[in-house]
């Protein structure tokens, strides 16, 4: 997942307010979660240009996240014409802000289109909206799962920044494998209970859940059992120990790429 080329700087002023709430069913929690910031600056969408004939490429990943400014309606193609995909409120469910994963820019006669990845089933999908409708600030931090090692990594700046043992989904409902991002943080009200201290969701659902909250979105979640950590035991969602979801927090803001691997 790659912010792609576009031959224009995209300057963007104001804030998107990240506040953290708690997951669907707890009561609202609203100060900021430990570590994550009530809100992030929107930084410019970078230019990229081909580097100079002798010069080195640049050294990271780069990539735009689009805060919704109003409810979003998601196209099947850069079209207004073309079918709906799905519309987007501007809160999640845990009203958190509404954010996409921008996957590609293009202008189509005098109107600006991003292709965004979309927290819905099935898994990965992407759609088209319309410049206007989003807010963008950009991340360089990603997070890899490797279901097989049972390892979340944390990479900023193309750098590995810190690994940690998870426990993935267990036979039968295993963690989905494929690309998808942070969607929100959320503070659950019993910091013992089963999601821990911090819940950070994803556009990754199970596929076999569809009767749960939130239709069974995959979350990176802190842990009461942390002895289970390394095993194959969850309903999909990857299980962490408190203190280390709390420095993953840290160091991803919402919006970053999350890639899960075998």
């Amino acid at each position: 997942m790659q912010t792609r080329t576009r031959d224009i700087v995209i300057l963007i002023a104001g804030l998107a307010v990240l506040a953290s709430v708690v997951l669907g069913g707890y009561a609202a929690v609203r100060a900021r979660a430990e570590g994550t910031g009530a809100t992030q600056v929107l930084a410019p969408v970078p230019r990229i240009t081909p580097a100079p004939s002798g010069t080195a490429e640049p050294q990271y990943e780069r990539w735009t996240v689009g805060v919704a400014r109003r409810p979003l309606t998601v196209y099947r193609r850069a079209d207004a014409s073309s079918p709906v995909i799905t519309k987007l409120p501007m809160q999640t469910s845990a009203d958190y802000p509404m954010v996409v994963l921008v996957d590609s820019v293009k202008t189509v006669g005098d109107r600006v289109w991003y292709r965004v990845w979309v927290p819905i089933r099935p898994n990965e999908t992407r759609g088209w909206i319309r410049e206007g409708h989003i807010a963008l600030y950009s991340t360089t931090s990603k997070i890899v799962i490797d279901l097989s090692e049972r390892t979340l990594s944390v990479y900023r700046r193309g750098v590995l920044a810190k690994q940690f043992p998870v426990a993935v989904g267990k036979p039968g409902l295993a963690t989905p494998t494929g690309s998808y991002y942070i969607t929100q943080k959320l503070r659950p009200a019993d910091p013992n209970g089963v999601y821990g201290v911090l819940q950070l969701g994803t556009s990754a659902f199970q596929p076999k859940l569809n009767d749960w909250p939130d239709g069974g979105q995959v979350g990176i979640h802190g842990t009461n059992e942390p002895w289970l950590i390394g095993k194959a035991v969850s309903h999909g969602c990857v299980r962490m120990k408190n203190k280390d979801v709390k420095v993953v927090s840290r160091l991803v803001p919402t919006g970053s790429p999350v890639e899960i691997v075998k």
